[in-house]
């Protein structure tokens, strides 16, 4: 997504590259304080460029944080599709229920817990932002929708596209509900007491985030496969 330039004129090389610094500074701070939080004269001191350079390059704040949006849900999005794209491939167009779980679980748990402003985001669009829940599905969860709906009808013919619907919002339902959960842990850092109680009320929370992405990845593909294969059984 590209906006427009307030004059004719062709951006400068430093022009570039002060664009450039201006989105991984943004990166990096909403990512650390949240959208609100962030100042413009912070982005800009922070990029080292004068603060008229975020209007000159994006036309606003909100601007600039849809951009940042856009390049990491490009990467998280080409990860998930690419791997569904090589399991047809690997499977000649007729894989398992549960090899096309797994692939979309875990490439958008890793995808989501590897990367800080990846979880800010996921905070962001549960805390009501319209605007991320816009750039969200533009992005990332309609075009992974389709490929999900695509590879679980060749593995699922007997789907229809209303069951779709339901077991891809079911499955990603449980993702948000584990990524989630694992960020209000760690957001409890400063309180002990707190984070005990949540690591006895569902002791995966204390595995290191690699064993929790592994445990967390078994478990939604062993359940949501197990479901699928109750309400839609295969046809003989």
């Amino acid at each position: 997504m590209g906006y427009p330039l307030l004059t004719n004129q062709t951006p400068k090389p430093d022009d570039r590259h002060a664009k450039d610094r201006l989105l991984d500074a943004a990166e990096e701070l909403f990512a650390a304080k949240g959208f609100g939080e962030v100042s413009v004269r912070e982005l800009a001191t922070a990029a080292e460029v004068n603060v008229a350079a975020v209007n000159y390059h994006f036309h606003s704040k909100e601007n600039l944080f849809q951009e940042v949006i856009r390049r990491r849900f490009t990467v998280q999005r080409d990860r998930t599709l690419d791997g569904l794209q090589t399991l047809l491939e690997q499977t000649s167009g007729q894989p398992r229920v549960e090899q096309v779980i797994r692939v979309l679980v875990h490439e958008y748990l890793d995808g989501a817990m590897s990367n800080s402003f990846l979880t800010m985001i996921t905070r962001e669009m549960h805390g009501g932002r319209s605007g991320t829940h816009l750039e969200f599905f533009k992005q990332m969860v309609a075009p992974v929708f389709q490929a999900m709906s695509q590879a679980l009808m060749a593995a699922r013919p007997s789907l229809t596209q209303e069951d779709l619907n339901w077991v891809i919002a079911s499955i990603v339902g449980q993702i948000h509900h584990f990524i989630l959960r694992r960020i209000k842990c760690d957001d409890c850092d400063d309180m002990p007491e707190a984070r005990e109680i949540m690591h006895m009320a569902f002791p995966a929370l204390a595995l290191g985030r690699d064993e929790y992405i592994r445990q967390t990845t078994d478990h939604i593909t062993r359940f949501s496969t197990a479901a699928i294969d109750g309400l839609y059984p295969e046809e003989n």
